[in-house]
């Protein structure tokens, strides 16, 4: 398990199971009481990550995998909020802002 180096600014990365994960809540939203389905996905889903896939802000970064609670460690050191964390160009504008 690799770790973040403070000095450095990270995003968090889709994955494959983020994007089915969604799709999933989207479609049961179309069933009758599919809304109880997706409000339980919505719920559980992001507490039960032990490990998030990150990267580094610059273009062609390697992606790599890290706690889950490091990674929030992290973004409350950063001040990266819960939805803005997936996104590179906030990250990148919190460096310019920062340093």
């Amino acid at each position: 398990m690799q770790t973040l180096n403070q000095s450095k600014l990270y995003y968090r990365r889709l994955t494959v199971l983020d994007v089915i994960t969604f799709v999933m809540v989207i479609s049961f939203l179309f069933f009758t009481k599919g809304y109880l389905i997706s409000l339980l996905l919505i719920v559980v889903y992001p507490i039960s990550h032990s490990k998030v896939l990150v990267s580094e802000t610059k273009a062609n970064s390697d992606k790599i995998w890290v706690r889950k609670m490091d990674w929030d460690h992290y973004r409350k050191d950063h001040k990266i909020g819960l939805f803005s964390q997936y996104n590179s160009q906030v990250a990148s504008h919190i460096n310019q802002v920062n340093f």
